[in-house]
This record gives C-alpha cells, sequence and structure tokens, in this order.
C-alpha cells in the first residue's frame, strides 16, 4: 500500500498548506498511478481536502474528485479517501458545537460524489485523520493556524469534538453508501520516563494511555455521550514512524539506529492494539526521510514478518508518502521522504533506487502474508544478494576505498557494513548509520575492553549480528573481508560467498594482532574471491589463492576535478601563504615526518599543509614549524578545495614494512586536482606513475624533487598535466565497482547452479499481480548476455598496443595486462634509482618515428654517441667485435684476421674442416649430436653458398677466429638454444657486417667511430624509457583498461573475455599479445593445426638484475657485452642512459642473463644478486667493497623470440587463420618477429590502418571453428 501526503491546512506563518498541489500530483495523477503498478500497489490513500473543496469554484472539486476515482480505477486501483486532512474552510472552526455537523454534510457530498465509482465494490473512507495526533498539535502546537500551545485539557475538549464529528460522518457516509468501510488512523506510541522519578512515570502512564482515547471514543467505552458504538471502528490504521518512541520529560528518542533498549517491540504495540479492539489492523503510514529510507523499509518489513511469525494479524502495510513532498512549515524545505524524489523546478519523478530494492526485498519474503481487502497475492521472488562486510576501518574515517567500492556496490548489493566493535559499552548494542544510499553502517558498542574484533567480543558481537540479521529477513548474502580479525564472526553465518579485499598488508602495520596472519589463511582457505589493493599485494597473494584479481586503487575524477576559473579558496587555508605544499590522508607510522621537516628547514617561504588524522603515533612527535600547519582530518568533500589550494602535492611516506605494499589512493586523487605530486618510490607508485610522479628517496633528494617541480616551465606543466589527465581518464571507482560485481555475480551463478537440485521440466507460473521491480542497468553496466561493443579491441599496451591504439582513435578499447603501459620497455624505480626492463634506447631512420619521439617526449630527450664495448680476454674493445680487433692480444688478433682471410678465400694451408675451439654450439645437446664438427669452410672463392644457419653463418662470414672468441660463445649465452637450430633472415640490419678491408683496419688501429644502426641513440631525460611510453596517454582517444588479463578469444563470436568478468565484441582485433598466449587464449576454437603451430615456437626468457651502487661514474660505457664466464651475457649500463636514472652518490647497472629449458637459470632472488655482483667485481667493473643502495630483479619470461627453421611457416599458418576473423597481428611476440621500438611503433601505426579499413568495408566472418 502507499499513501500520498495530502494536508490542506493553513500553517503557523498562515500560509495555506496543500500537499498535492506543491509536488504536483494533482496535475501528475496518472503518471504517478502508473508508477504503481510497477511495484504491485494496489491500495492507496488519497486525501480530499475539505478546505481545498470549500475554496474552489462550486462543483470543480468535485468533478476533480471523480476524475481521481476514474484515473484510480484505469489502474486498477482500491483508494482509500481522507475527508478532513486537518484543514477546515474559513469560517469553521473545530471546536464550536456546529463542527460536527458541517463536517457530516460535506461527508453527504462525497459519498454522492464517488457512490458510482465503486462498481460494486466497497468504498473506503476515513472521516477524520488521526484525531489524536490533531488534538494534541492545535492544543499543544502551533502548527494548525490560528491555534497556539493552550494545555491538555484543551486537548482533550477537541479530541472529543472530533470524536463526535467522525461518529456523525460515518452515518452520512453510510447514509449513501450502506457497505462503505471506515478507517480510523492514529500514531502507535511508546514513552519512558528520565530516570526513576516517581510523578513522571505516573505522566508517562498517563501519556500512554492517551493514545487510545480516540479509538475508545469511536466504539464507545469512553465519553459514552458522545454516542460512539463498536460499528463506528471499523478498520485501524497505526501510524508509525522512527519517533514515534522517545524519553519524558527529556523528549529525546530512543532512537531505533542506535536499537536503544528501552524501545519497545513494534510487534508488540501492533499486537496490543489487535487484542485491545479486535479490529483489523494495518500500518496506515511509515517512511524516513534522506538515506535513511531504505533502511527503514527494512525496518517495517522485519516488522510485518515478526508479526506474521508471531500471528499478530497485521493486514497490510503502507508506506507514506510515496511521492516525496515540502515541509509544512518551509515550502523550500523537501523532506526526501518518498519512494519518487520530485525535481522542484519541473516537478519530475525520479525512483528512489535503494528504496525500491529494499522494497522488492520484502515484496518476495512477505508473499504469504495476508493483503489487505481487494489486494491481490504477492509473486514469490529471489530476495537481493546481501553484501555483510566485516571492516578494521570505521566508515566516517578518511574516506578511501571501502566507501568508494562499497557505496557504488550498495547500488547493486544493499550493504550492511559492520565495523569492529566500540569497546567498553554499558551494554551490547548495535548503533545504525545510513551513510549512503544502498549502505547500512552496524557499529557494536560493546563491554569488553579489548580494541579491534578481539575475542573477548565475538560472542555478543555474534549475537547482536544475528538479531539484526533476523529481523532484517537477511538469509541471502555474502560476506566480504576487509580484516581476516573478524573471520571467527564466519562461524556462525551461512553465506552464499566469501569476498576478501585486501588493501593493506595488515600485518605489516603497527600493533598488529599476532593471531592475523594465522586467520588470513584462514580466510584465504574460505575465500571465493580475493581481490587486492595494488599489484604488490596481487603478487604477494597470487600464489595462495586460485581467483586473485588485482584492482588498484582508483578515483573519483569528477569529485576532485575544479570547474576552470574555479579559485576559492578553503577556509582553513585561506590565510596561508604560497607556495604550499600540502598532504592529505592518515598520519600514521607509514608517514616520514623527517621529510616534513626538511621542506619547511630548507624554504622558510613554503608552506607545508598537512590534512588527515593522527593515529598510532604520538601527536607529540609531529615537526612543529612556523611554516608547517596541521589541519586535521577534514571531510571528503573539502579535500578538492583544500589539494586544489596546493602547489605540490606530497606523498612522503616512510620506507618500511607497513608501506611496503600500499597503493595510496591519493596519487590518482591528487592528479585528478590536476595538481603535480612528488613521492618517496612507494613500489606502487613508482611502477604505474614513473615520469609523471616526481620520485625522491631521503630528506634532501625529496626537497630537490619539490624545488624541481616549482621551478616547471609552462610547456612541461602542460605535458604533465595531459599525462595526469590520461591516466585518470583511464580509470575510475565505477568502473572497478563494475567489475568487481561481475566477478561476484558470475561465481555466485556458479555456485548455486552446483547447489540447485533438478527440477521438473516446465516450472509452475504465479499468477499474482505483483511483479518483480526491474531497475534499468546503469549506464555502464552489462545486461547479462550483452557484451560491450568496439570497433577495434587491442591487446597489449606496449610499444605496439599504444601506436595502434594512437592512430585507432574513438571506439577502440586497449587493453594492458600490467598497472602501467609501455610492456616490456617499462621501467621501475628503486629507491631513487630508475631501471628499464632491460636496456632500451630511441633510434630510427624511419621519419614518422622520428617525428613521434619528437610528439611524445618534446625537450625531455638527450641524444648522444652511443659507447658499446665488449670485455673479453682481459680487455675492452669496441662493439661489434668483429669491425674493431685492436687491442686484443696479438695471438687473438692473429687469429681473427686468419679465420677473416679464410672464410673469404679459403684454408691457408690448414685442415679443410675444423672443430668449433670452444665445442659444438648445443645447449644441453644430445651426446650424438654432439659429436657434429663445425661447418666446412670452402678452400677457394668459389661461388658462396648461403649459410644453412646461423652458426655456419658465423663461420662462414667472420671466420673461425672471430667465432671461437666472440660469436659462438656470446650468442650461446644470449640465445640458450643451439645455434644450427636459428635461420639468419633476422640478421639482416641488426647486426653490423663490415668487409674484410674494415676489419683488418679496425685490427690496426682503434674504431675512432661507433658502428650499426643505433650508434647514435636518444633516450628521455627523466622517467626512463617508461617517460616514452607515458608520452601516448595525452594522445590517445580511445578507452584503456589496465590491470586486464586475457582469457578468453572467440574468433566466431568476436569477443575477449577478461580476466575480470567483463566480455566485449569487437569488429577488428589486434593482438600484440605473445602469439602462442593468443593461440591458448581462443582454446579449442582453433583448429589442432594452429594450435599446433603454436606449441612449436620458441622463445628465450631474460632475467634483469638490477644493481645500484653506492659510487657514482662507474664506467663512461652504454653496454658492455660478456661472451665468457660470466653468468650474464650483457650489462646495460642505465646510469649513462641518463643521469637521471641515478639516486644521489649512485649509479645504475642493469644485468641481463637468457634462460630458457635448456639453459635455466644458475640461481634464484639473493643469490642471483649476489652472483652478478661478485660476477662485477671479476670483470674489474665493481670493487669488492662497493656496496649497494639498491638490488631488484625483473622477469621477462618471453623476451627472445628463436627464429628456429620451422618458424617462419608456424607463424604463417597461424597468421593465415586469423585473418580470416579480422584478427591482425602486430609487434615483436605477436608477428613472432625481431622488432626493435621503432619498428614496433610502425607495426602498431599500419595495424590501425589496417583495422580502420576492415572497420570500414566491414565483412561476414569466414572463420572455420575448431569441431
Amino acid at each position: 500500500m502507499g499513501g500520498f501526503e495530502g494536508a490542506d491546512h493553513v500553517n503557523s506563518r498562515g500560509e495555506q498548506v496543500l500537499m498535492n498541489r506543491s509536488n504536483g500530483h494533482w496535475e501528475r495523477l496518472e503518471e504517478d498511478y502508473a508508477q504503481l503498478a510497477r511495484f504491485g500497489i494496489r491500495t492507496i490513500r488519497e486525501s480530499i481536502g475539505w478546505r481545498a473543496c470549500a475554496a474552489a469554484a462550486p462543483g470543480a472539486e468535485m468533478a476533480r474528485l471523480a476524475r481521481t476515482a476514474q484515473a484510480a480505477r484505469k489502474f486498477g486501483l482500491q483508494v482509500i479517501w481522507t475527508i478532513h486532512h486537518y484543514g477546515v474552510p474559513d469560517g469553521v472552526d473545530m471546536f464550536s458545537r456546529d463542527f460536527p455537523a458541517r463536517l457530516a454534510g460535506f461527508c453527504d457530498q462525497v459519498a454522492r460524489a464517488l457512490k458510482d465509482s465503486s462498481e460494486g465494490e466497497p468504498l473506503f473512507f476515513q472521516p477524520v485523520n488521526e484525531i489524536s495526533f490533531l488534538s494534541w498539535a492545535a492544543s499543544s502546537t502551533s502548527l494548525i493556524h490560528p491555534f497556539q500551545p493552550d494545555s491538555p485539557e484543551r486537548g482533550y475538549e477537541l479530541k472529543c469534538n472530533l470524536a463526535r464529528a467522525a461518529l456523525q460522518a460515518c452515518d452520512a457516509l453510510w447514509a449513501t453508501c450502506p457497505d462503505a468501510r471506515i478507517v480510523h488512523t492514529d500514531p502507535i506510541i511508546h514513552i519512558v520516563p528520565t530516570g526513576d522519578q516517581p510523578e513522571w512515570a505516573e505522566e508517562v502512564r498517563a501519556l500512554s494511555a492517551a493514545q487510545y482515547q480516540a479509538w475508545d471514543m469511536l466504539c464507545g467505552r469512553l465519553e459514552p455521550g458522545l454516542g460512539g458504538a463498536p460499528r463506528y471502528l471499523d478498520v485501524l490504521g497505526l501510524n508509525y514512524y522512527h519517533n514515534n518512541q522517545w524519553e519524558h520529560p527529556t523528549n529525546e528518542r530512543l532512537h531505533w539506529h542506535l536499537r536503544d533498549a528501552r524501545r519497545r517491540d513494534p510487534v508488540a504495540m501492533v499486537a496490543e492494539v489487535c487484542e485491545r479492539y479486535g479490529r483489523p489492523v494495518f500500518i496506515a503510514e511509515t517512511g524516513h526521510v534522506g538515506d535513511g529510507r531504505a533502511q527503514w523499509i527494512d525496518e517495517v518489513g522485519s516488522l510485518a514478518m515478526r508479526c506474521k511469525t508471531a500471528g499478530v494479524p497485521l493486514q497490510g502495510i503502507c508506506l507514506y508518502p510515496l511521492i516525496d513532498r515540502p515541509d509544512w512549515e518551509d515550502a523550500r524545505a523537501w523532506h526526501r521522504s518518498g519512494l519518487w524524489d520530485v525535481d522542484e523546478r519541473t516537478g519530475a519523478r525520479t525512483l528512489h533506487r535503494p528504496s525500491a530494492r529494499r522494497l522488492e526485498h520484502w515484496q518476495a519474503l512477505l508473499a504469504g502474508t495476508e493483503a489487505p481487502p481487494s489486494s491481490s497475492p504477492s509473486t514469490p521472488g529471489k530476495p537481493m544478494t546481501h553484501l555483510i562486510v566485516f571492516s578494521h576501518l570505521r566508515w566516517n574515517f578518511v574516506y578511501q576505498r571501502p566507501q568508494q567500492l562499497l557505496s557504488r556496490l550498495g547500488h547493486r548489493f544493499p550493504v550492511v557494513f559492520v565495523e569492529e566493535p566500540m569497546p567498553g559499552a554499558a551494554q551490547p548494542v548495535l548503533e545504525m548509520l545510513s551513510p549512503c544510499e544502498g549502505v547500512v553502517v552496524l557499529r557494536p558498542h560493546l563491554t569488553a575492553s579489548a580494541p579491534g574484533f578481539h575475542d573477548d567480543h565475538i560472542p555478543q558481537l555474534q549475537k547482536l549480528l544475528a538479531e539484526y540479521l533476523g529481523e532484517a529477513a537477511i538469509d541471502d548474502y555474502w560476506l566480504w573481508f576487509y580484516t581476516p580479525m573478524a573471520m571467527p564472526l564466519a562461524a556462525g553465518l551461512s553465506p552464499a560467498g566469501v569476498v576478501y579485499d585486501c588493501m593493506d598488508e595488515l600485518s605489516a602495520f603497527r600493533h598488529a594482532p599476532r593471531q592475523l596472519l594465522q586467520r588470513e589463511s584462514a580466510l584465504l582457505q574460505s575465500a571465493d574471491l580475493v581481490f587486492t589493493g595494488g599489484q604488490s599485494l596481487y603478487e604477494s597473494k597470487r600464489e595462495r589463492h586460485p581467483r586473485v584479481h588485482c584492482f588498484p586503487s582508483s578515483v573519483d575524477a569528477a569529485h576532485f576535478a575544479r570547474a576552470p576559473g574555479d579559485h576559492r579558496e578553503h577556509e582553513a587555508q585561506a590565510g596561508i601563504g604560497r607556495p604550499r605544499l600540502g598532504y592529505c590522508g592518515v598520519i600514521d607510522e607509514r608517514i616520514d615526518l623527517d621529510i616534513l621537516a626538511a621542506l619547511a628547514d630548507a624554504h622558510a617561504d613554503w608552506q607545508i599543509v598537512a590534512v588527515g588524522p593522527v593515529v598510532k603515533i604520538d601527536p607529540a612527535t609531529l615537526p612543529q614549524r612556523p611554516n608547517i600547519h596541521w589541519l586535521g582530518q577534514r571531510g571528503y568533500d573539502e579535500l578538492p578545495a583544500l589539494i586544489g589550494g596546493w602547489d605540490v602535492c606530497l606523498m612522503p611516506f616512510a620506507l618500511n614494512e607497513a608501506t611496503r605494499y600500499i597503493s595510496p589512493t591519493k596519487t590518482l586523487e591528487y592528479m585528478a586536482a590536476g595538481r603535480p605530486v612528488v613521492s618517496t618510490p612507494i613500489h606502487d607508485v613508482v611502477g604505474p606513475y614513473a615520469g609523471v610522479v616526481a620520485i625522491a628517496e631521503g630528506s634532501k633528494a625529496f626537497v630537490e624533487a619539490c624545488e624541481a617541480v616549482l621551478a616547471r616551465g609552462p610547456e612541461e606543466q602542460a605535458r604533465q598535466a595531459g599525462a595526469c589527465e590520461a591516466i585518470v581518464r583511464a580509470t575510475s571507482w565505477d568502473r572497478t565497482a563494475d567489475e568487481m560485481a561481475s566477478l561476484i555475480d558470475k561465481e555466485d551463478e556458479k555456485k548455486r547452479t552446483k547447489q540447485a537440485p533438478p527440477q521438473a521440466h516446465g516450472g509452475s507460473s504465479s499468477s499474482g499481480t505483483i511483479a518483480p521491480i526491474t531497475l534499468a542497468p546503469a549506464a555502464n553496466e552489462q545486461a547479462d548476455g550483452m557484451a560491450d561493443a568496439y570497433a577495434t579491441v587491442i591487446l597489449g599496451a606496449g610499444p605496439t598496443g599504444l601506436a595502434a591504439a594512437l592512430h585507432a582513435g574513438r571506439g577502440s578499447l586497449l587493453v594492458e595486462q600490467n598497472a602501467t603501459v609501455g610492456g616490456w620497455c617499462r621501467s621501475v624505480e628503486d629507491k631513487g634509482f630508475t631501471f628499464d626492463y632491460a636496456g632500451h634506447i630511441m633510434f630510427s631512420n624511419d621519419p614518422y618515428v622520428l617525428d613521434l619521439y619528437k610528439r611524445l617526449l618534446g625537450d625531455n630527450v638527450h641524444w648522444q654517441d652511443r659507447e658499446a664495448w665488449i670485455y673479453s680476454k682481459s680487455v675492452y674493445t669496441r662493439y661489434p667485435f668483429q669491425s674493431a680487433l685492436h687491442g686484443l692480444p696479438p695471438p687473438v688478433l692473429k687469429e681473427c684476421l686468419i679465420g677473416a682471410i679464410e672464410a673469404r678465400f679459403g684454408s691457408i694451408g690448414k685442415p679443410e674442416r675444423r672443430v668449433s675451439p670452444t665445442g659444438p654450439s648445443r645447449a644441453a645437446a644430445p651426446p650424438a649430436a654432439s659429436e657434429s664438427p663445425a661447418p666446412a669452410v670452402p678452400h677457394a672463392p668459389t661461388p658462396a653458398t648461403p649459410p644453412r644457419n646461423f652458426e655456419e653463418f658465423i663461420y662462414k662470414v667472420w671466420g673461425e677466429g672471430v667465432a671461437k672468441h666472440f660469436a659462438i660463445p656470446y650468442n650461446r649465452k644470449l640465445w640458450a638454444v643451439p645455434l644450427s637450430e636459428m635461420e639468419t633472415s633476422w640478421l639482416g640490419g641488426r647486426v653490423p657486417l663490415p668487409d674484410l678491408e674494415e676489419m683488418i683496419e679496425g685490427a690496426l688501429q682503434p674504431v675512432r667511430k661507433p658502428v650499426g644502426p643505433n650508434a647514435r641513440f636518444g633516450y628521455p631525460l627523466r622517467g626512463g624509457f617508461q617517460a616514452l611510453m607515458n608520452g601516448f596517454l595525452p594522445l590517445l582517444e580511445g578507452e584503456m583498461a589496465l590491470g586486464t588479463r586475457v582469457t578468453a578469444v572467440s574468433p566466431s563470436r568476436k569477443t575477449v573475455t577478461f580476466d575480470n568478468g567483463r566480455t566485449v565484441s569487437f569488429n577488428t582485433l589486434i593482438s600484440t599479445m605473445p602469439l602462442p598466449r593468443l593461440v591458448e587464449a581462443i582454446g579449442a576454437e582453433a583448429p589442432a593445426f594452429v594450435r599446433e603451430a603454436a606449441r612449436h615456437l620458441r622463445h628465450v626468457s631474460v632475467r634483469c638484475v638490477n644493481l645500484g651502487v653506492a659510487r657514482e661514474n662507474i664506467t663512461d660505457k652504454h653496454w658492455i657485452y660478456y661472451p665468457e664466464d660470466t653468468v650474464f651475457h650483457r650489462i646495460f649500463v642505465q646510469g649513462n642512459a641518463s643521469p637521471h636514472c641515478n639516486a644521489p652518490g649512485g649509479f645504475g647497472l642493469t644485468c641481463e642473463i637468457t634462460y630458457s629449458p635448456l639453459k635455466p637459470l644458475p640461481a634464484e632472488g639473493d643469490a642471483l644478486v649476489r652472483r652478478c655482483f661478485d660476477d662485477c667485481v671479476r670483470v674489474g667493473l665493481l670493487r669488492p667493497d662497493d656496496q649497494l643502495l639498491a638490488a631488484n630483479e625483473v622477469d621477462m619470461p618471453c623476451a627472445y623470440v628463436v627464429y628456429d627453421h620451422a618458424r617462419a611457416a608456424h607463424v604463417q599458418a597461424i597468421r593465415n587463420w586469423l585473418a580470416e576473423a579480422d584478427i591482425l597481428l602486430a609487434g615483436r611476440y605477436s608477428e613472432w618477429e625481431y622488432y626493435n621500438s621503432d619498428h614496433a611503433f610502425v607495426a602498431g601505426r599500419k595495424a590501425a590502418e589496417a583495422a580502420l579499413g576492415l572497420n570500414a568495408n566491414p565483412a561476414p566472418p569466414a572463420v572455420a571453428v575448431a569441431a
């Protein structure tokens, strides 16, 4: 049931109140009625308005009344007509003796006007709305003009007159409509005395008894002279709101959301009315305001359910009002109290979705309760799945990941957010809050004194939670944990599933409970899904659970973006000078307070602003300076104005165990606010945001980084702002919440499918009229079975994918499994050092690529001559070896020159055949093969035959000496496969091929100029090679999804499915992912010959060991090649790529080590780092006493494609089949080619151009799907 607020009295200001006109209900009558049908609401309350009718032209209001009745019939609605709703015509006095007769006369008019609308069904009338309330309002308040507060006696006098009027009105109505049903409504109340004073207890008894006086008068029990009799008391309507229970004489409410123990169970209150009068009873008015509306529906739904269980004959519940309305006393103040909100300017209705969802929930659960007269039975349905969340963080603490996600998930799954207990209460009680739509916060106040989810709290908390879930009839739910310490609470619950959203490594925090790790292990055993708040946490948890999904911190960009020209200052910092350097967030053991002090000391004119609560540390330890301003915790809504007033945003995190796994939410919030950011080298900041966030370790470096940021010119500021904007544009909390919800839905469906019992074919159908509510999905939600559609989907955001996305433009989707773009061209930062994934440089002869370098980097680049050298025989020679033999020991030099001459002219008096001095080129070759001799070298300059393999090429082109001393040992280390199994098509343009004259010249004197295609190269000044990759971000016009892994590709359906459960469709797919991985994702759709070809593709992996050495200017070289017995085959001297790659006082080196199944890594972890350090000492690059400031490893599982003899045929077979489904291969790993980064850019552009052509001229797919 539902009611439309229809008060028509004059308020205390002398202003006419007319609710049905204020909210447009009379004008939108049919629209309002039509909406009710969706919800199965078949009985409504409408107010006729005696005063309104009297003020209208003769006959006009009765005509309106007839139209209302006609509209109700059209939509199948039964109406309870309220005749006197507080207002009286001018000249009528409710206290006068003629008032009853005047009201009876009007009731006669109403009955005659509506008599013919009943179509044989009895009409329902309410002669006087709330006799008891109205008599109180007109005698004890100024709400009803012209009455002023007077005395209880005056109120009782009015109550008698209103009862007499109601009795005469009943007679008038029955005279015309003998079968009419009469409804009398009034509030039911419960009052308790303050303290134990007897006089107050007596007053409470009197006040409580007064709630029944009007009904007693109507049935003749009280004041029989009024004419009351049992037949007048027909149907009773009970008005029940949150404020119907209070304390006397303070009038303090017994708050329902705090679960005040003094409150009376409303089931008992309803039961008392039923027992007292024995008449049909329903809740005639109930509702709440603001965000508490949905939660209140749970309250009254629980009331109905418990009445049903207890056998209390509650006939129905009327939601009141259905449509929002303004306040009686202030027409500008709207209550936000309806199932629909109202636009004050246009009158448009907006469904309050959380209330609608709760209504659907209770309609399903209460499907078997008795319905009010003329209602149709409900249709049973499935209640909505809830999320019961256990959190160590309070909802009103710093607004971060839990609030961002759950406020959004609450639109799809009603959320019950259980905070950790508040200890030391006198008695256990649950406080209830409604912070936002779809979320109810339960704050337990418990008697034990321990902090957090301590074992001492569990029994009380289990009891309170069970009571709440029972009252709210929540029996279909998932559990969601933010802290494993709440794990014991799961023992008493029966969830449909369990989520662990790991946002921090809590065990590393100060004062972490000793049981935390054990409980986390138990939680990981029980969880169906594990979400992590960053890449570091993902890496630490991924091996501990089969379904771990990385959802890094995101951002509500619209919240933090300031409108152009909005320079308003937040009042808290309006008086603070500039420049301002600000931090917002929790201030605890994770903050390096020394950095803040250093910033203040370094520049007295800098103003340091810190916003956030101080927890777990002594506030006395905070540095105090005239230019440091501690502003305390501020509301989430205040943050944009605060951050917008800062010149530099700070993330001065300490480097300790507590920060090892953090993924700060504020990184993206700062970016969204358009502010530059300086951070210490936090792993999950350095990885995704290198080159965009300035990284500095230590106080001195941090000060210098802030100085550099403040000194940026307009062009650099604009470039940085563009990069930040692109990063922010690629993520949102909405998208994260949607992806999480999709995973829950899929897992829930899978679990329920397994548990569902078999059903007979052709299930039963219901004839009930209450249909489930269908809520339209949000704009970014996928409907079941439907996929987001894109013209072009690009898999992989390495250099090829980024170039493809640049040219594909709008309508494209770029997907990357890592948290940042770049592929193997990414960079990492560690303790102030920048390291690339292996060494990368910029070089090209292609005008397109050279122009692209300028677009991506601007002036953030420097060019230099390459210094590439080879270390062998204890000496350095220039690269390439065959062109720069000068400096080698004379015997080696002689062998190399003679070998080169013999390779060209034939043997000069030596045996025709030779065995490779270093042994056959076999990595773990079978014994029979190990006897194979080296390729034959011809005697004389006969016409050369092409080399049959790479090993033969080395001997034929460079000769035995170069093969022995460099080419064979180096390439065996590099390729980690037998060289005879490799062909040579990849060599062109990559390996310098000097003629014999050049080799001799390079042996006689030092080579002065670098040789080869990359003899001069460029490199980003700041940000490592990552800066080049990040340069694409402001230029991309399509969508981008980071941290998203491909799980399935369907050529026949032209769809891609990701690990977050999302599926998208494409016209054209550009894949830059490794070709075997693509075929694996296609699975059984690929024919057997395609799957077989992919299995035979071979690659080499690379492990990079990065060393940050505590010594500057270790060498002047860029690369050093090591053909002899070091663990690494090459060192990229990262510290010389750009001076900004080095931490202050340090120097970076990257040791590259290949491995494969035939050549496993000799060690892992610290042992491998130690091996690299020792070998660097042994070759003279480092000293034994050198100290390491940083050491880390990066792994490249698919680094080099192996050009074996079958590669080309395998690749062509796969490519031809994929092309039929408009799947284009682009880049090194997808085309299975040896591409440099400049080739990758060109390949990406060509693929995008091909995709645009296919999209413009689509053809039906002709893919032969494997059976």
